[in-house]
């Protein structure tokens, strides 16, 4: 199955805010979605991002880059979310963003989660 690749891009990213005002539309997060880490982690979990399955439109804004073949596609599907220009963004979204490598890291462990996030 084709993964799902969605390209970020950090360089004007200043706070946490920034990452989230992206990285939720891109991933089609639902609207009660919260900006924190916990909601993330129970988003990936649950697969409530509609870019995990073929079933839902995909927003794009213009924040995000979206690729993969979409034809009929239900089951969950494979995510790699890949954030660049991650050396112009501040240092306290560098932190963040280390923090959310983890989150993606620790569904993919615990619950065979087929997301992945790289920094570049």
């Amino acid at each position: 199955m084709t993964a799902r690749e969605i390209t970020l891009d950090a360089a004007a990213w200043r706070e946490f805010r920034d990452i989230y005002a992206a990285m939720l539309p891109a991933l089609g997060a639902l609207d009660w979605h919260g900006p924190n880490l916990d909601a993330v982690y129970d988003a990936l979990v649950a697969r409530h991002y509609r870019v995990m399955s073929g079933s839902a439109a995909i927003p794009n804004d213009g924040a995000a880059e979206v690729s993969g073949d979409d034809a009929g596609i239900e089951q969950a599907r494979p995510l790699r979310v890949t954030v660049i220009n991650t050396g112009a963004a501040s240092a306290a979204v560098r932190a963040y963003l280390a923090r959310l490598v983890t989150v993606f890291d620790d569904a993919r462990a615990k619950y065979g989660v087929d997301a992945r996030l790289r920094l570049a």
